[in-house]
């Protein structure tokens, strides 16, 4: 089971009386928040593409596409709001992002993507001196490695 949010194993759960809130209250080293307004960056820009790659899957009747990006690119939101948090700052916007009419292209770019993103967040996690962003950075790279298995359907 994943949580339906942010994708994350169940393992990463914690029952409502146990929530801390405070958990995004780390103080962040210099490396630490430059790596983490990368991993921002990375998220916006790939939830910009699913966001586009949803709407091209729409207009070409693709139900299966549409509900797959869709369902990226709220989890590729989510992350960018846990990773606004540890910065303290609101969540921006998603920018226009082109994409191509085909998702079968989409999902080729999707995966490269996402390939692009696990590599960054174990760099990411492994630089982390600040043992909850290990942990952070570790439930990214389990979670974008889930997501290539969503577009691999076309590379078997």
């Amino acid at each position: 089971m994943h949580c339906p949010f942010c994708g994350a194993p169940q393992r990463f759960f914690v029952k409502a009386q146990d929530w801390n809130p405070d958990e995004f209250n780390v103080k962040l080293s210099e490396i630490s928040k430059k790596n983490l307004e990368a991993a921002l960056q990375l998220e916006l820009d790939n939830a910009s593409f699913y966001d586009c790659a949803k709407n091209k899957a729409q207009k070409a009747g693709d139900n299966y596409s549409l509900a797959k990006f869709k369902a990226l690119m709220k989890v590729e939101r989510e992350h960018a709001s846990a990773i606004s948090k540890f910065l303290k700052i609101s969540s921006p916007e998603l920018k226009k992002q082109a994409c191509n009419a085909d998702s079968k292209v989409n999902s080729k770019e999707g995966w490269e993507r996402e390939g692009r993103a696990i590599k960054s967040y174990s760099k990411f996690r492994d630089e982390a001196t600040e043992q909850r962003l290990k942990e952070f950075f570790g439930a990214l790279v389990e979670i974008e490695t889930d997501h290539l298995d969503l577009h691999s359907e076309y590379f078997k």
